[in-house]
């Protein structure tokens, strides 16, 4: 699936890369403002305290992402943002990047972030929060989801 030569008829004929495309055009470093303090009161069915995460064990399950013909293989990427968020400037420098590595070599990008909005969503990448108050289980987390997108390259 990974090649290094496309013409530009192939490029414009590939829907994925298209996606990428304009994800790259929405890239920017201005950032929309966070306005949910000022709903959540309004709103009765806003959720007043954070969840609780929950996964089963890695060997409880044995998914495994199996590549259909159309599909495309994913790299994951893991962000050192667990202490705190990436700041919108990186954000979109990463964001641009992540887009042109996805065109480039013909694969789906996915998020690992440790944060609940890690600022990628924005520009439409798919994100996975890991969860987990220990470090083993932080581990696991990353696990079951390298698992389930059948992750084999992680940045």
């Amino acid at each position: 699936m990974i090649t290094s030569h496309r013409t530009d008829e192939s490029f414009l004929a590939d829907k994925s890369a298209q996606a990428w495309s304009e994800r790259l055009m929405r890239t920017s470093t201005s950032c929309p403002a966070n306005i949910d303090i000022l709903l959540a009161p309004a709103n009765p069915l806003a959720a007043h305290k954070a969840g609780k995460a929950i996964f089963p064990q890695l060997d409880a399950q044995q998914l495994q992402r199996t590549l259909g013909p159309d599909a495309r293989p994913a790299i994951g990427v893991l962000l050192d943002d667990a202490e705190a968020r990436l700041d919108d400037a990186s954000t979109s420098l990463m964001a641009t990047r992540y887009a042109s590595l996805a065109i480039e070599k013909e694969c789906e990008v996915i998020i690992l972030s440790h944060q609940s909005n890690a600022g990628f969503e924005r520009f439409g990448f798919r994100v996975e929060r890991i969860a987990g108050k220990t470090a083993a289980e932080q581990n696991d987390c990353i696990a079951q989801i390298r698992q389930f997108w059948g992750l084999e390259i992680m940045i």
